[in-house]
């Protein structure tokens, strides 16, 4: 930060004036000079007030009081300021008169201060005091601009910063932001900006036309002494044409044990997407829908449609948007699939043989784990209810273990009355610590039926009986005929 110490030339000036502006010391001499002259802003900028507070004191070796009749500050033959009888000081007195100037072109202003007085004995007097100024472009402030990715005819958010660069305090700062654009609330206003920090804004800008364009910003602000103070910073930027190319991917997948309908919408264009819906339709209604965030140009979201809603089949996906105030679509198909997760423990009843005899069934089949875990200590029964009673030899039947995928044979016995159609089979296994319990019922009406074993062994036994009777006639025959 610029803040040039004027010590130097206000000691040079005092020695100048020691030189020139006291008078020889004299009989009935008027001993007065210009004591000082302080400025109010050390660097002013081009174009702002400064005050020189000049000091005309008469010492209390003056003859008199003198009249001061013209203070004027020139820079060579250029005359600044003047103000005319601005009063009288009396001996040991002094009078301050204050004068307003500006510069309008930076650099080294080397002035001096002139003021006439007229003594008590009517004569007049010059006396002078040299000044050097300093006019410098104000750097308390600076502007920056971000964010220049600019489309033609889209509205595109532009950041401004404004930063203190001085020790103090800045005041009632005012940022307009113009230039070929057209910018939405050009203005901001902040009561203060601490010494060594910054603000960003962000302004809504649009350019008509595609091509070398321009951002002016300005700000306006007040310094610590009061002044108002004006910086400007002008940016060349490039607009680009608008361009508008939307792609939809959908894809089926698996979240969390669950299906769910990937869908990713691309943006290869710089236009942005406003107002952004995805859509999932099954036989053109809409069973899903979830808002999306803006997409940028040469960008991409990712959003999830979850299962819920959407039954499987056909799906079509709609990507409905804004691009540059025109409402759009994209849409992707998928034949969509429900997942059905593979249970953890489960045994199936299969390739079950039903064999009756009287009234007693039996059930000889397959125990298989159709899970993904294995599972101990099988044990398969028929339940008892009001016709149904499990009876040896297979009340119970145990398997130690079944490994996934893999099966063993199992046998289970009951009677059942005359006229049951379906068994109750309960299956109990253990897996990862819990005793699990399920009935199965098991259709016994197509029962191979067998005959009784008692009639069959007595049948056995008298067809054995016939043959042997036969038998005997026969050899009795043949005897009687040898004998003869």
């Amino acid at each position: 930060m610029r803040r040039r110490s004027t010590t130097a030339l206000v000691a040079v000036a005092m020695v100048l004036v020691a030189l020139t502006s006291v008078a020889p010391v004299t009989a009935a001499q008027t001993h007065i000079q210009i004591q000082s002259v302080n400025v109010s802003e050390d660097n002013p900028a081009p174009g702002e007030r400064v005050t020189l507070t000049t000091t005309i004191a008469n010492f209390e070796s003056s003859a008199g009081p003198v009249e001061v009749t013209d203070v004027y500050v020139r820079r060579g033959a250029r005359e600044f300021s003047r103000i005319g009888n601005p009063g009288s000081i009396a001996v040991g007195g002094s009078l301050t008169v204050p004068l307003n100037l500006k510069f309008d072109e930076t650099g080294f202003k080397r002035l001096t201060v002139h003021a006439t007085v007229e003594q008590s004995n009517g004569e007049y007097r010059q006396i002078s005091y040299p000044l050097y100024l300093d006019v410098e472009q104000p750097d308390e402030a600076l502007i920056s601009m971000s964010n220049l990715n600019l489309v033609a005819g889209q509205k595109t958010p532009v950041n401004v910063t404004i930063s203190n660069g001085d020790t103090e305090p800045l005041s009632n700062a005012q940022l307009y932001l113009d230039g070929a654009a057209t910018v939405d609330n050009p203005e901001r206003v902040s009561a203060s900006l601490a010494p060594g920090t910054q603000s960003t804004y962000t302004f809504q800008a649009s350019f008509p036309e595609a091509g070398r364009q321009t951002l002016n910003a300005t700000l306006s602000y007040q310094t610590s002494s009061g002044n108002t103070r004006t910086v400007q910073r002008t940016v060349d930027v490039s607009v680009d044409e608008a361009v508008n190319d939307v792609e939809l991917d959908a894809s089926n997948q698996i979240r969390n044990g669950s299906s769910v309908i990937r869908t990713e919408i691309h943006q290869f264009g710089n236009v942005e997407l406003k107002d952004v819906e995805i859509r999932a339709l099954s036989e053109g209604r809409t069973v899903a829908r979830v808002p999306v965030e803006n997409v940028f140009g040469e960008s991409s979201r990712v959003v999830t449609l979850r299962d819920d809603a959407i039954p499987a089949g056909n799906v079509t996906i709609v990507a409905a948007f804004t691009a540059q105030s025109e409402r759009q679509t994209a849409t992707s198909s998928l034949r969509y699939a429900k997942y059905a997760p593979a249970p953890t423990s489960a045994i199936t009843l299969t390739g079950i043989e039903i064999t009756r005899q009287g009234d007693t069934l039996t059930l000889d089949g397959d125990a298989a784990n159709v899970g993904t875990s294995q599972v101990n200590s099988v044990v398969v029964s028929v339940v008892e209810t009001n016709t149904v009673k499990p009876v040896d030899p297979q009340r119970e039947f145990f398997i130690e273990r079944i490994n996934p995928s893999e099966f063993e044979r199992f046998e289970a016995t009951a009677n059942a009355s005359a006229g049951v159609e379906e068994l109750p089979v309960r299956v109990q296994y253990t897996v990862a610590g819990q005793r699990i319990s399920t009935i199965v019922p098991v259709d016994v009406g197509n029962a191979d039926v067998q005959a009784n074993a008692s009639r069959d062994d007595g049948s056995s036994f008298l067809g054995v009986g016939v043959f042997l009777l036969v038998v005997a006639v026969a050899v009795g025959g043949v005897y009687r005929w040898w004998n003869r």
